[in-house]
């Protein structure tokens, strides 16, 4: 498993790409989705990398093209359409659980 980490950098760097990558890394990697804890100072920033968490897995769900895409941005090469199928159901059923939000809703 891979551990902690923040993730610091300015507008526009590529926060939001590197935190759903690492996400999606860590629940094909076997994590549970409501153990990862993904936080970020706005609102909008929030919503917008757990809408992009959503639409890669989604994507990688619908076409081999995107599956290997995927699988190569979260360094597990082999991983197909089918096992991105199921990370979306198991990411969709526990979505009462997650931890993605603002630091201020966290704490």
């Amino acid at each position: 498993m891979i551990g902690h980490e923040i993730i610091t950098a300015s507008a526009g760097s590529g926060k939001t790409w590197n935190l759903v990558v690492r996400y999606l890394r860590l629940l094909a990697l076997g994590a549970e989705p409501g153990s990862i804890i993904a936080l970020t100072f706005s609102r909008k920033a929030a919503g917008e990398f757990f809408t992009a968490i959503l639409h890669r897995l989604a994507e990688a769900a619908l076409t081999d093209e995107a599956a290997a895409r995927l699988a190569e941005d979260v360094q597990i090469p082999g991983r197909g359409r089918a096992e991105f199928v199921r990370l979306l159901a198991v990411l969709v059923r526990e979505m009462p659980r997650l931890t993605l939000g603002t630091m201020d809703s966290f704490f």
